[in-house]
C-alpha cells in the first residue's frame, strides 16, 4: 500500500518492539567504531573526580589499569561530555555556551521535542538525560527539574541567574552542589559553585563569597604539579571572584595583585574570550580603576552583538555614571540588558544623581525614595546604602549638613552589622573623624581610590582631588563628596575663579548662602523654619494651604497658573488678582524677596527651596519597608516609629479648599493604613502594649480610625 520495502518495515517493527516509539523517531545512530559506553563513562569520571587532570596524566592512569587509548581518544571523550574542546574565543561562565553541538545532541534534542509535543514528558526527559552534554537551549526549561538527571540540572542552573528570586536560586544551587559532592562529581560541583559565588555577590555577603571561592579553589588545586588547560575558565572565574570579594573586605593590595595576575593570563592567551575581558573590567570597576575598566568593556563590546552587547552596555553605563556623564548613563541603561534583580533601581539612582547636579535636590530625594521602594530583597543591602547616601547629600546640598550626617549615622549600624566594609569605610573614616592612621595615609595600598578622593577633599586639597577624580574617572564621586566640604568651593567662587563644577550645582544653597531654604511642618499646626531658624508668622487658613501646596510641589521649578487657579479659585472671576494678593502676603510672612517667588508668562516660578515634614515621613516609610525586605526588623521598626512621630495632630485643620480636602484625605488614609499594618506586625511579635500606645495616638489624629 505504501511501497515500503519488507526489510525497512521489518527494521522499524524490530526497533519499536525493542525500544518503543522514542527509538523509532530517533535520527541518531551510535557509530560502530565509538568507544564502548562503559569505558567512555569511566574516562569521563576521571575528569569529574579530578578537575585539574591533564590528558597525559589520564593516559598514564588508564595504562596502569591495562586500558590502551590515545590522548586524542581521551580528548574526544572529554569533549563529548563537555570538559574540553571549548569555543576558546567565546568562553563564558554559562558553560553550556562554550560547548559545541554534536550530531547526537541535535538528533536527541529534536527527538525529545517530538515526544514532548505528543504529551510524553517522562520519555522526553529520558531522551534528554541520555545526551553526554547538552549545549544551551530553551527547550530544557519546559521540562521540570524532577524529570531531569543531575547533569541536566547542572547545565540548566546558570541560565536561571537573575530570572528567579536570589534566595530561591541559591537554594537550588546549594542542593545541586551537595548532590555533586556526594557523588564525587567535583568538576560539576565547581561549575555549580561558581554560579553560587556570582549570586552571593548580589546578596552583600563577601565573607560567604570568599569562603566559597576558597573552597572551590581547594577542589581545583594542583595535584602532583599538573594543571589542565581545560580548567582555565574555572580558575579565571574564581580569581575574579576572589578579587572582587577582597575589594569589599578592603584588602585592596591583594585585589590589585589578582587583577595584575588576570591581566597577565589574558596576554598569554591566543584567543581572548569576551567573558574574560568583561570579568576583568568588573574587577577593575570594584577597584575604582574606571579608566581600565572602560578599556576592557569597550574591547568586549567589539566582539559581541545582540543580547550580550546590551548586557555589556549596562556595565558601560555604570562607567558613564561614575565619569559624571549622567545623561549618557541613563540612555545606555534604557537600552541595556540588565538582570531583573536590579534594573529599575539602577535607572532611578542615575536619574536622582542627575537631578541633584541639575540643582533639583528635592527631585533627587523623591527618586531615591522610589529607588528604595523598587528594591527587591536580593539587592536591598547595596541599594539601601546608595539611596540613603543620595538623600543625605541632597540635604547637604541644601545646607543641612547636620541632618545629612544624622541620616548617615543612622545607616552606619546597618552597614556594620551586614559587614559592608567598603561602604562603612566611606562613612566612618571619610565623612567623620577617624583615628585609624592607615586610613588617614593616602599613600597606603589598602585604601580605595574613592576613599583617597574624599580624604583629599577633607584635607582641603580641592584641585588635587579634582584632578585625581578626572584622571581616575571618578567625577560622580567628586560631585557627591564635595557637598560635605563646600568651604574650598566657596573660597574659589569669592575670588571669581572657575571651580570646574556645573553651574547648576553652584546655585545650590550649600555654595550660595543667599538662597533661602524653608522647612514647612504641617503634620499638625503650621511651623516654619527659614535656614534652620524658627520663623514667626501669621497666616490665614487659605494662605497656609497655599504655602503647603507650593512647598509640596517643589520637585518642579515652576507650576502652571492654570493648575493653581483650578485648585484654589476655580469659581472665581479674577483668580489672577487673588493669586497676586496672596503672593504678597506669603512673601511678607516668609521674609522672602520677590525675585525668589514670582509670576512669569503663565507660570509661578521658585528660586528658593522648600522641605516638608510630610516629605520626611515618606522617606522614613520607604526606608522602613526596604529594611523590612532585607530582614532587618530592628532597623525597620526605628524608621516606622520615626515616621509616625512626625504626626503631631490632624493636618489641614480649618482648611476647606479643594486641594486641602483632597490632600488631607490622602495623607490621613495613608497614615491609617501604615499604622494598622505596623501594629499588626507588632502584635505578631508579641509587642501588644507598644501597638496599643501607637493606636491611641493615631486615634487622636484620625478620630474615626478603625471604624
Amino acid at each position: 500500500m505504501f511501497h515500503i520495502a519488507y526489510r525497512t518495515l521489518f527494521k522499524w517493527v524490530k526497533l519499536y518492539k525493542e525500544q518503543g516509539e522514542a527509538r523509532l523517531l530517533s535520527t541518531y545512530k551510535r557509530p560502530w567504531n565509538k568507544t564502548p559506553k562503559e569505558l567512555e563513562e569511566k574516562i569521563m569520571l576521571l575528569k569529574e573526580k579530578d578537575p585539574g587532570l591533564t590528558l597525559k596524566k589520564a593516559k598514564e592512569i588508564l595504562k596502569s589499569e591495562s586500558i590502551k587509548i590515545s590522548i586524542k581518544g581521551i580528548w574526544g571523550i572529554w569533549k563529548r561530555y563537555g570538559y574540553a574542546g571549548f569555543k576558546k574565543e567565546n568562553l563564558t561562565n554559562e558553560f553550556t555556551e562554550n560547548v559545541s553541538w554534536s550530531k547526537e545532541a541535535i538528533g536527541k534534542l529534536n527527538q525529545a521535542k517530538e515526544i514532548y509535543n505528543i504529551g510524553n514528558i517522562n520519555e522526553s526527559a529520558q531522551i534528554l538525560n541520555s545526551i553526554p552534554v547538552l549545549p544551551k537551549n530553551d527547550f530544557i526549561f519546559q521540562i521540570p527539574d524532577s524529570y531531569l538527571n543531575l547533569r541536566r540540572q547542572v547545565e540548566k542552573i546558570p541560565s536561571l541567574f537573575g530570572k528567579i528570586p536570589v534566595q530561591s536560586y541559591l537554594k537550588k544551587i546549594r542542593d545541586l552542589y551537595k548532590k555533586c559532592k556526594k557523588r564525587n562529581l567535583y568538576y560539576s560541583a565547581i561549575r555549580v559553585g561558581i554560579a553560587e559565588v556570582m549570586a552571593l555577590s548580589w546578596t552583600g555577603e563577601p565573607m560567604k563569597q570568599l569562603k566559597k571561592t576558597e573552597e572551590l579553589k581547594n577542589i581545583l588545586k594542583r595535584t602532583e604539579n599538573y594543571y589542565s588547560n581545560s580548567t582555565l575558565l574555572l580558575r579565571f572565574s574564581l580569581l575574579i571572584s576572589e578579587g572582587i570579594t577582597c575589594t569589599h573586605l578592603l584588602e585592596i593590595g591583594r585585589a590589585s595583585e589578582i587583577a595584575r595576575s588576570c591581566r597577565k593570563m589574558l596576554r598569554r592567551q591566543k584567543y581572548t574570550s569576551s567573558c574574560f575581558m568583561l570579568n576583568l573590567g568588573i574587577l577593575n570597576t570594584h577597584l575604582d580603576n574606571f579608566k581600565e575598566a572602560e578599556y576592557w568593556y569597550l574591547k568586549t563590546l567589539e566582539k559581541e552583538s545582540g543580547k550580550s552587547k546590551k548586557m555589556i552596555e549596562s556595565y558601560l553605563a555604570n562607567i558613564f555614571y561614575l565619569k559624571g556623564e549622567y545623561k549618557k548613563a541613563i540612555h545606555a541603561l534604557k537600552n541595556a540588558e540588565l538582570p531583573e534583580w536590579g534594573q529599575r533601581s539602577r535607572i532611578l539612582h542615575c536619574h536622582s544623581m542627575q537631578s541633584l547636579i541639575n540643582g533639583m535636590p528635592h527631585k533627587a530625594i523623591s527618586l531615591s525614595v522610589k529607588s528604595l521602594s523598587s528594591l527587591r530583597k536580593e539587592e536591598t543591602r547595596g541599594g539601601i546604602f546608595q539611596a540613603y547616601f543620595t538623600i543625605a547629600i541632597s540635604y547637604c546640598s541644601l545646607g543641612e549638613k547636620q541632618k545629612a550626617e544624622s541620616i548617615l549615622n543612622k545607616i552606619l549600624p546597618f552597614l556594620t552589622k551586614n559587614k559592608l566594609k567598603r561602604e562603612t569605610s566611606i562613612l566612618r573614616t571619610v565623612l567623620f573623624r577617624t583615628t585609624n592612621p592607615q586610613i588617614r595615609d593616602i599613600s597606603s595600598e589598602n585604601i580605595l581610590p574613592v576613599v583617597k578622593l574624599a580624604l583629599m577633599l577633607k584635607n582641603g586639597n580641592y584641585w588635587r582631588a579634582f584632578k585625581y577624580a578626572d584622571k581616575k574617572g571618578m567625577v560622580a564621586d567628586f560631585h557627591r563628596y564635595v557637598f560635605f566640604f563646600p568651604e574650598a568651593v566657596i573660597r574659589i567662587i569669592e575670588k571669581g575663579n572657575p571651580t570646574g563644577l556645573p553651574k547648576t550645582m553652584l546655585q545650590l544653597p550649600v555654595f550660595n548662602k543667599e538662597i533661602p531654604v524653608y522647612h514647612i511642618k504641617f503634620l499638625g499646626n503650621l511651623i516654619v523654619y527659614k535656614n534652620q531658624k524658627y520663623l514667626k508668622k501669621k497666616l490665614s487658613p487659605k494662605d497656609t494651604s497655599f504655602l503647603i501646596y507650593i512647598a509640596s510641589s517643589r520637585r518642579r521649578k515652576s507650576i502652571r497658573l492654570e493648575r493653581i487657579y483650578k485648585n484654589f479659585w476655580h469659581n472665581s472671576k479674577h483668580p489672577s488678582r487673588n493669586l497676586a494678593h496672596l503672593l504678597v502676603r506669603i512673601r511678607k510672612a516668609l521674609r522672602l524677596p520677590s525675585h525668589y517667588l514670582y509670576i512669569k508668562d503663565d507660570r509661578l516660578f521658585f528660586n528658593c527651596y522648600f522641605t516638608t515634614d510630610y516629605g520626611e515621613y515618606t522617606e522614613h516609610l520607604a526606608q522602613a519597608k526596604a529594611l523590612l525586605r532585607a530582614g532587618e526588623w530592628g532597623f525597620a521598626k526605628r524608621e516606622y516609629l520615626s515616621a509616625f512621630r512626625l504626626f503631631r495632630d490632624e493636618p489641614f485643620k480649618k482648611m476647606y479648599d479643594d486641594w486641602s480636602d483632597d490632600k488631607r484625605l490622602e495623607i490621613l488614609f495613608g497614615y491609617e493604613t501604615e499604622v494598622l499594618s505596623f501594629t499588626k506586625k507588632l502584635n505578631s511579635k508579641g509587642r501588644t502594649k507598644e501597638a496599643e500606645r501607637l493606636l491611641k495616638k493615631a486615634e487622636k489624629i484620625v478620630p474615626l480610625m478603625g471604624e
